[in-house]
């Protein structure tokens, strides 16, 4: 039986924080040491809808929040992945989470490095799940790339030529479930400007990496467009930890438990006093 894409699961609790520009929405799942989850752009903490029972599970408290602009959080008044990780530390703080281990997904994984590189005692251990480590020549490649268009057809056409984009462009393994959910949260998170993938390129993760002191766990995902990412962040940090997944970037959702061997292992090593319920 599929479980209802945009409720509540059982079990779960919602909430709200304050952050430094408004409100941030947030999903908790368990109890136990305290995992936060950093979703990608455009999307918001339903991404991890499936992962949040799993790590309950195994005995932490998982909390994924929808960054500024995305889901139910209030925007920024300057986007970029300063405002996401001040939005992470502003969570971790309010909810007495820290140190805390953050998993950021690609654009999420910049703000999670981020937040690691400006802030190390809020954050215990970092997962980069398929970070962007772009070089200067790649960021100004991607600039305007992805431009941000909300307009509402009256016909209803915005949703289907949003679910044509992304099942040409997205990730082809995607089940519809994952696809309907992306196509969702877009048109949920509103047009504000430079916003969701418009602000990856303009942060600079070169300078973040050689900062970041805590354990760090690199996972690359096959066929990520992004993959070859993993590798070149393992080759500047080899200190790290590397895990291969077997996808893309629709893991954490279609194929939640084969996305947690990696992130269990880590977390196990990082928080050796909980033994593993399962």
């Amino acid at each position: 039986m599929t479980l209802p894409i945009l409720t509540a699961l059982p079990g779960e609790r919602r909430g709200y924080v304050d952050g430094v520009d408004g409100q941030l929405h947030y999903r908790s799942f368990g109890e136990g040491p305290p995992v936060v989850l950093v979703h990608q752009a455009p999307w918001a903490s339903i991404q991890f809808r499936h992962v949040l029972p799993l790590l309950a599970a195994a005995g932490y408290r998982a909390v994924a929040l929808a960054l500024p602009a995305h889901g139910r959080s209030a925007p920024p008044a300057r986007p970029g992945i300063d405002a996401y990780a001040a939005a992470v530390g502003a969570l971790i703080e309010r909810l007495e989470l820290g140190p805390a281990a953050v998993v950021g997904h690609r654009g999420g994984a910049l703000a999670a490095g981020h937040l690691a590189a400006e802030r190390p005692a809020l954050v215990a251990g970092l997962v980069l799940d398929n970070a962007p480590f772009y070089d200067a020549a790649e960021r100004e490649a991607r600039v305007g790339r992805f431009p941000d268009n909300q307009e509402i057809a009256p016909d209803g056409s915005h949703l289907t030529e949003r679910w044509a984009w992304a099942r040409r462009v997205g990730d082809p393994d995607w089940s519809d479930e994952t696809l309907h959910v992306s196509v969702v949260t877009y048109f949920t998170h509103g047009p504000w400007k430079e916003h969701g993938h418009s602000v990856i390129p303009l942060h600079d993760f070169t300078r973040d990496v050689p900062r970041i002191a805590c354990p760090t766990l690199i996972v690359a995902s096959r066929t990520d467009p992004l993959f070859a990412f993993g590798g070149r962040l393992h080759a500047a940090r080899p200190d790290w930890s590397y895990a291969e997944l077997p996808g893309g970037p629709g893991m954490a959702l279609d194929r939640p438990a084969e996305w947690m061997v990696p992130i269990r292992a880590f977390l196990a090593g990082l928080f050796p006093s909980r033994a593993d319920k399962n």
